[in-house]
């Protein structure tokens, strides 16, 4: 005999594996049930997956799968692709819009002393790392920009306060 309620840990590990990002615990409490205990189910996961070629992993504000650390050299290795690294420029970018966000164009560039090219920001944008939060109530009302969820899969961050060592110098007012 069937039930006809599926198994949530299973449930839980398909919802996972078929993302391609992270999954928040609101989608994990709609899919599994309001009255699921989502930490213990996610511990069954982890415990049901040890030892395999991925890990589960919390990003930002859900969960994911993602290549276990030791295998991630040979598999990059055997994909071959090679990465396509920011230019340095759009780096400096990334970092202040993650240390000051949200952030203006017009700061960005006071806090760089340099111009900020329209197509950095554009670049920045269809990779998925950045995005346009709303405008500054000042004349002009200039674009204020921040980090995507995205930014914080791509260097591997749980949240923007892992980034706090490195990014206090680039804190504080202008």
């Amino acid at each position: 005999m069937t039930s006809s309620f599926p198994d949530p840990v299973r449930l839980a590990e398909a919802l996972l594996f078929q993302s391609s990002g992270p999954i928040s615990r609101t989608m994990l409490a709609h899919c599994l049930g309001e009255d699921v205990e989502i930490a213990h189910i996610l511990r069954q996961v982890a415990r049901r997956i040890e030892g395999l070629g991925f890990e589960l992993v919390a990003v930002g504000e859900g969960w994911m799968f993602r290549t276990a650390p030791d295998l991630a050299e040979a598999l990059r290795a055997a994909l071959e692709k090679p990465s396509e690294r920011l230019p340095r420029a759009a780096l400096e970018v990334l970092l202040l819009i993650a240390a000051r966000q949200p952030v203006t164009r017009p700061e960005i560039e006071t806090f760089r002393d340099a111009a900020l090219p329209q197509k950095t920001l554009i670049l920045l944008q269809e990779k998925g790392l950045i995005r346009s939060v709303g405008r500054k109530p000042v004349p002009g009302q200039p674009q204020l920009w921040g980090t995507t969820e995205t930014f914080l899969v791509t260097y591997g961050l749980q949240s923007l306060a892992e980034l706090d060592p490195l990014l206090e110098g680039l804190r504080g007012p202008l």
